[in-house]
Order: structure tokens, then sequence, then C-alpha cells
């Protein structure tokens, strides 16, 4: 089991990009809960039912734990068995009816389209890795693509004529979204320049995005390439895949989007979720109204 906690994290920070602290705790609560499953005699994480887990946040209650340490460790058990699921560890998922005491809206950092445009530019395009790395960074902007679904997007997936793109997202459902014609451009000088070089005469050719073996470029490489490159460009935000993901979404909320188009564009199956962005708009509003209203 502690080799799918390490494989949960390395999800947390490539898929999710929480700031340390909070990947930190999860692991904490779920170390916890391994500890509790090992007193049970539970040793297959599949055996894992909705009434173990309502013995277990019994057993946190009996201690006295504050209502936000409960509810942490409750969204860190429903994250994880989600992330079993979409990676098919389990069949079906415990923590499915779990209910996650509100405790405060969590808002995504995001970036401004000038700290956009400075991480895109910090590119050489004449070389190889350098320009894919610059399209990848493009087409997450443009399209607001999560980092896994960049790793898995295939090249019959992009169509370049109607600048579409189709992958699949979360839980293998096909999601078909607008390509921007600066990705589209780069993408196409890609596949043209660069692609057949590290595609080394390899038969893995189904993937667009190659690493210098020729083979499919994994998420924690996308991930540490991202992170590098928001490092020379002297961002000092915590950059992340996720990063460009909500920079994505705030501005499309930003110039004039309806929520139920965002939804569709970044694939959330429930409205509620996109909603959040909703919260960073009225953020943008009132620092608007206190810095131009006399009585703000």
């Amino acid at each position: 089991m502690e080799e799918l906690i390490n494989r949960f994290s390395n999800y947390l920070i490539v898929e999710k990009g929480l700031a340390r602290n909070s990947i930190y705790n999860y692991i904490l609560d779920l170390k916890q809960f391994m500890t509790f499953l090992n007193e049970n005699q539970i040793q297959d994480i599949r055996r894992v039912v909705p009434e173990t887990l309502v013995l277990f946040i019994h057993s946190l209650k009996q201690r006295n734990i504050s209502a936000r340490s409960l509810a942490r460790k409750i969204t860190a058990l429903k994250n994880f068995f989600r992330y079993l699921l979409l990676d098919n560890l389990i069949d079906t998922n415990p923590a499915a009816s779990m209910e996650t005491p509100k405790t405060g809206v969590h808002l995504p950092e995001y970036m401004s389209l000038e700290e956009v445009e400075k991480l895109l530019g910090t590119f050489d395009t004449e070389q190889g890795a350098e320009g894919r790395d610059q399209c990848i960074i493009e087409l997450m902007y443009s399209s607001g693509l999560r980092v896994s679904e960049i790793s898995g997007l295939r090249t019959d997936g992009i169509n370049l004529k109607v600048r579409m793109v189709r992958m699949k997202g979360k839980g293998d459902k096909e999601r078909i979204v607008p390509l921007g014609r600066k990705a589209a451009v780069m993408i196409e000088s890609y596949l043209r320049e660069i692609r057949p070089r590290l595609l080394k005469n390899k038969l893995d050719g189904q993937y667009l995005f190659l690493n210098r073996q020729g083979t499919r470029l994994s998420r924690i490489s996308i991930w540490k390439m991202i992170k590098r490159t928001a490092l020379l460009a002297g961002i000092r935000k915590n950059v992340s895949p996720h990063t460009l993901r909500h920079s994505f979404a705030t501005h499309l909320l930003n110039n004039g989007a309806d929520l139920r188009s965002i939804q569709e564009l970044l694939g959330h199956s429930n409205i509620t979720t996109t909603q959040i962005y909703t919260h960073l708009n009225y953020q943008r509003l009132k620092s608007f109204h206190s810095q131009y209203h006399p009585r703000g």
C-alpha cells in the first residue's frame, strides 16, 4: 500500500499542482488510514468498503480532532480513492458517498496574460526539445488541457484543418476542444520539423509529444519542464501544469465567456466544480471596486 501512496503523491504534484504542505498533510492522513487498515487486518486496498471508512472516521472523532482536520482527512480519502478508480486500481469507489464538511473555498492560483507571455518567451525555438516544450505550454494554455491529457494525446487527435483537439479525459471520457491559432501553427511546425527527429524510427509513434528516446513524454517530465521554465522566466508564483489550466479558465471568464461553456471546455462533469472560477472573478471585481470607487 505504500507504493499506492507514492503514486498518489506524484499524481497530486503533477495533476493537481498542490502545494508541498498540502501534499505532506494528505500523505500523513493516508498513512494514518493505512495504520488503521493494518490494525484491522485489511492488507488489500480493494477490500475497503464504505463501512470501513465509517469506522475510521468514527475512530478519529473519538480522539476529538478539530473539524478542520477531520475535513482534510475526508478530502484526502476521497481524492485517494478517486485516483485509484481513475487508474483502474480498484473497481468501485468506497468513498464516493462520503460528505466533505464545508471549510471555505480554496481559490486556485493563476497567471496573468503578461506572465503567460513571459513563460512562452523563454524558449529558443531553434532547438528541438525547446520547440516541443513551447508547443506544449501554448497548447495547455490555449485549450485548457490536463497534463495527463497532454501526455496521452495522440497524433490522430489533432485536426489542424478545423483546429480541434480530441482526447480522453478523466474516466476515459472523450472530449473535443478548440485549438488556438498560435497553438495550431506551433503544432504544425513541431510535426514537420521536430517530432520526426525525436521519433528516431521508433514504433511508438502514436503519441504526439515524444521524449529524446522517441517514446511518450511522461506527465512528470512535463511537470518538471513547466517548473523549470517558470523559474527561468522569473515568475515567482508556484506554476504547475494545473496553473495553466486555471489561467485558461480564468481568462475566458474575465473576457465574458459563460460558465457552462467553460465547464464543457474543461471537461467538468459538474457545474459546481467550474463555479470556483466565479470566486476568482468576484475577487477581481472587488479589487477594482476598492481601487477606483471613492468609498471603496
